[in-house]
């Protein structure tokens, strides 16, 4: 389509010596890999046993991941333990104060350390790989225990290196741009094709299917005038 619009508006655009037109080539491509968000919180008022707690369920989930091709941990952010924030209550008659002002306060601190993970597989594993992700994300932390909060997120089909698709992408170019030259009047104009270095765009169409596209000119030049001679 984006061709026979060149071809259709090519007598205009010679006649008006347009210097280059904008295309884009599209195709849709399947997703690569299916991704499953895990995010973990852990409270306590001893700030090296909390962190000590996150760092012995990392290493669980590492171990869960270890030595399976095809089966991917990634941690996304993590961050040391830290006092919650603070939240304002009102004092009779002196305004109003800050948790942790006072000694009681401060005896009293709670840390919080998080992390969050994003557990990968093959797209083509489908539902049996969903189903194994959430197994090795579960039963990660104690069992009703108010200190310990894990959350396993919506899945997710990924298109983790749209960059795969260049080279057909650049193919369609190639073929567009010899199907235009065979339009152009012989010995007057010549093409070239620019803005190719750009990356490779991705738009998610739902479910496993990405369309990827890359965007280019195609530019008239005129020949060089002939010196004349004597």
């Amino acid at each position: 389509m984006r061709l026979l619009a060149f071809l259709l508006l090519l007598p205009l655009m010679l006649n008006a010596a347009t210097t280059g037109t904008k295309f884009h080539v599209k195709m849709q491509v399947d997703a690569d890999h299916l991704s499953l968000p895990v995010s973990i919180s852990i409270k306590g008022k001893d700030r090296a046993a909390v962190d000590a707690r996150l760092d012995v369920i990392r290493k669980e989930l590492e171990k869960r991941f270890a030595d399976q091709p095809g089966w991917e941990l990634r941690e996304i952010s993590s961050e040391f333990a830290h006092a919650e924030a603070k939240s304002y209550v009102s004092r009779t008659n002196t305004g109003s104060k800050l948790f942790g002002d006072d000694d009681a306060d401060k005896a009293g601190t709670v840390y919080v350390a998080s992390a969050r993970w994003e557990l990968h597989t093959e797209a083509d594993k489908g539902l049996k790989g969903l189903e194994i992700l959430r197994t090795k994300a579960s039963d990660l932390v104690k069992a009703n225990d108010d200190d310990e909060k894990q959350v396993v997120g919506n899945p997710e089909y990924l298109l983790t290196n749209p960059q795969d698709s260049r080279n057909e992408l650049l193919d369609q170019i190639k073929n567009d741009f010899e199907e235009a030259k065979k339009h152009l009047p012989e010995g007057q104009w010549t093409l070239e094709i620019t803005s190719l270095a750009q990356a490779v765009d991705v738009v998610a169409l739902g479910g496993k299917r990405f369309e990827v596209s890359l965007a280019y000119r195609m530019a008239f030049v005129t020949p060089t005038p002939q010196k004349a001679t004597k």
